[in-house]
Order: structure tokens, then C-alpha cells, then sequence
């Protein structure tokens, strides 16, 4: 029973903390290697094997806003650079459990530089947040495509010494609620319907029971992108990213992925061109360009109305702006040097030109640019078009 196993589990992990409590010496020694043993979990479990020296060409600075034992992710200041370029310059990266985010952009803003960051904890994300960033297929092996799936005995690992490092803690709701979670998630990853789930997800994603069998090193680039999915979607990470999930997916099967992350209930970061899939995922869209975040409520579709509302406001203000100003430089520039009434009134008017321009003046609409390939008409082509030998 889920109660009972629950009741273990806690009961396990605070004898374990207990016991770790008693013997001082041997807790800091332990305390050294359980770190080093966290962060190689925590690189692994990102889906990426992270080398520390390599240069990735990122530089990144902010500040966690959200208590560091908040479900939420909430990090302000924040500033990308790859290789000298400014990606965002003082955004704000807000990620709530139980949302869904599409992220959208122009080509090149640097989407995918962005989940790398988060991936490699580049800005400051809370250690109990395991994440797992899905950008390569698995690597090729003699694991079966299902043995693959199921290979979870580091994130049980990782679950275990969390729910141990909890027992230790004063109990609030956000401790509550994350034992709960860790609670589910060890009962998913331990439990004698495992094997059915991870089946399950195969063969959403495609796979029949044979090729469930085959070994991974037997399958294509595509394919082994399909298994790498799959293992994510079956650790049911606490943050999920995706980029273009639906690149090597038929139709059937990105159908079967759109209901199945429908109900992903932790929090999800994905980068899809597929305004459908968006549509029937996302809870919120978060759209990167001119160097900041900007989110929306709702799916793209929503996204697309509440954006050209905002945008068709701001440009009557643009407007509106742009008008006053142009009238009262036209009157400081006939009248300034007139009579000392009118004179007056244009030293008035030039003062507030200049509050309006310390202010801060509405800035005008650019829109996304968009690239329109034309092919002519070259009429009827001679036979052969194409020959072999």
C-alpha cells in the first residue's frame, strides 16, 4: 500500500539521519562524499554528461528570488552571454510548479542556449530540483530499448538522500509537499507496475513489443531519440525540458505525446515551432526577444490574441507620444523667442518634454521578422529530370 510504503520510507530516512547525527566524524567525512556523489547525480540526471572545464561559451549572472525550498523557480537579474553577445540583459525567470511553458522566439535568440543554462545550473536553481534536458538520443548500447527506459537506480538514489535530508527539517508546507512528491515518485519508480509504465510509454512513442526487446545500439539516431524521450517521460522529473520533442515523432505518436504531457504536473520548459502542440500542452508561453521574458497566460493561440491587444495598445501610445512631442517642439521653436507670454509658455512646454523624455517614452512596435522564399514558374521540364546509373 502507498500509505504504508510512505510510512517506511520516512521511518528509514529518519533512523538514517539519526544515525548520521551520532557520529560526528564520521558525518562530516560522509557529508564530503554524498556532496560530490549529489553533484555527479545531479549532472547526470540533466540528461547531459557535464564537463566542468569545457568552455560551453556561456556567461551567465542572477539572483534566486523564491525560497530555496520552494516548489518554484523565480531567478531576477538575469543576464546571458554567449560568446559576447547579449542573449537577455536583466530578464526575469519565473518557472511555477504544475505550469506548462512553451518558450518562443525569433530564430537565433538563443532558445536552446537558454535550456542549456538552466540545465547546467548556470544561474542559481535549488539542488532538489533534479532536471533533465532532452536535446540528444541515448547512447547506443546492449540495453534493450526497455531496460534502458527503467534504468532509474541513480534517481532512486537521489530521491532517497532528499527524503533523507527532509526528515531533518522542520516540517512547513513546502517541506510537506515535497516529501509528498518524492513519496509518489519513489512508489513510480519502485513498484510492481514499472515495467507496464515504461512499456506504456514505448509504445505511445512507437515501439512494438519486439523492438521493446532489440538493443539500442540496433536502432537509428531517430529512434534512440524516441527511447531518450521515453526515460524522461518515465522519470517524471521536477523540471522537464524539451527541445522540438516532436522532430523525430510520426503523427501518432505526437499525438500520444501532446495527452501525455497534458498531464505532466511539475513544471515543464519546452521549444516547439508546432503552434498545434503548443496548443494543446502549455499552460503559459513565454516569449524571448529583445533580450527579456515576457509571459503569457494560456496556450499560443491565447498568446497570439493577448500579444497584438498589447501590441495595438502600444503603439496608439507610441503614437500619442510621438504627436506631443511634435507639437511642442514646433511651439518652443516658433515661440520661444517671441513676446514674454509666449516665451513663457515655451520654456512650460519644454519642461515637460524633457519629464516626458526622463520618463521614458513608449517604444515602437517592432515586428518579428518573417522570410518569404518565392520559387518561379520554370514551366514544363525536358525528360530526364533525374538519371541514374
Amino acid at each position: 500500500m502507498a500509505s504504508d510504503r510512505k510510512k517506511k520510507l520516512k521511518e528509514a530516512a529518519a533512523t538514517k539521519a539519526k544515525a548520521k547525527a551520532t557520529g560526528k566524524g564520521k558525518a562530516e567525512e560522509n557529508g564530503e562524499n554524498e556532496e560530490a556523489v549529489g553533484e555527479t547525480l545531479a549532472d547526470e540526471i540533466a540528461g547531459v554528461e557535464i564537463d566542468k572545464e569545457v568552455d560551453t561559451g556561456r556567461s551567465c549572472t542572477g539572483v534566486l528570488a523564491s525560497h530555496p525550498q520552494s516548489r518554484d523557480i523565480h531567478v531576477t537579474s538575469f543576464t546571458l552571454l554567449y560568446h559576447g553577445h547579449d542573449l537577455l540583459v536583466d530578464a526575469n525567470l519565473e518557472l511555477n510548479h504544475g505550469r506548462r511553458y512553451g518558450l518562443l522566439g525569433p530564430n537565433g535568440c538563443g532558445k536552446s542556449t537558454l535550456l542549456k543554462a538552466i540545465a547546467d545550473r548556470d544561474i542559481p536553481i535549488p539542488e532538489h530540483f533534479d532536471i533533465y534536458l532532452l536535446d540528444r538520443e541515448i547512447a547506443a548500447s546492449d540495453l534493450t530499448s526497455l531496460e534502458a527506459v527503467m534504468e532509474v537506480s541513480k534517481e532512486k538514489v537521489r530521491l532517497e538522500k532528499e527524503l533523507e535530508f527532509l526528515t531533518t527539517h522542520e516540517m512547513d508546507d513546502e517541506i510537506e509537499q515535497r516529501l509528498n512528491d518524492i513519496y509518489e515518485r519513489l512508489d513510480q519508480l519502485d513498484s510492481d507496475t514499472m515495467e507496464a509504465r515504461a512499456a506504456g510509454i514505448l509504445h505511445g512513442l512507437g515501439f512494438t513489443k519486439e523492438m521493446q526487446r532489440k538493443k539500442t545500439r540496433e536502432f537509428s539516431g531517430g529512434w534512440r531519440m524516441r527511447i531518450a524521450l521515453a526515460r524522461a517521460l518515465f522519470i517524471d522529473p521536477t523540471v522537464l525540458l524539451l527541445d522540438e520533442p516532436t522532430n523525430h515523432l510520426d503523427l501518432e505518436a505526437c499525438v500520444w505525446l501532446e495527452e501525455h504531457l497534458k498531464r505532466f504536473k511539475r513544471i515543464l520548459l519546452m521549444v516547439s515551432h508546432s503552434q498545434d502542440f503548443l496548443n494543446g500542452v502549455c499552460t503559459n508561453i513565454i516569449h524571448m526577444a529583445r533580450k527579456s521574458l515576457n509571459v503569457y497566460s494560456g496556450n499560443y493561440d491565447q498568446y497570439i490574441l493577448t500579444r497584438e491587444e498589447q501590441e495595438e495598445n502600444q503603439m496608439k501610445k507610441y503614437r500619442w507620444e510621438q504627436e506631443q512631442m511634435s507639437n511642442m517642439k514646433e511651439y518652443i521653436a516658433r515661440f520661444g523667442h517671441g513676446s514674454a507670454k509666449l516665451a513663457r509658455q515655451a520654456q512650460s512646454k519644454e519642461k515637460t518634454l524633457a519629464k516626458m523624455v526622463r520618463g521614458g517614452l513608449t517604444e515602437k512596435v517592432e515586428n518579428d521578422k518573417v522570410v518569404r522564399l518565392r520559387f518561379e514558374n520554370v514551366g514544363k521540364l525536358p525528360p530526364p529530370v533525374l538519371q541514374f546509373q
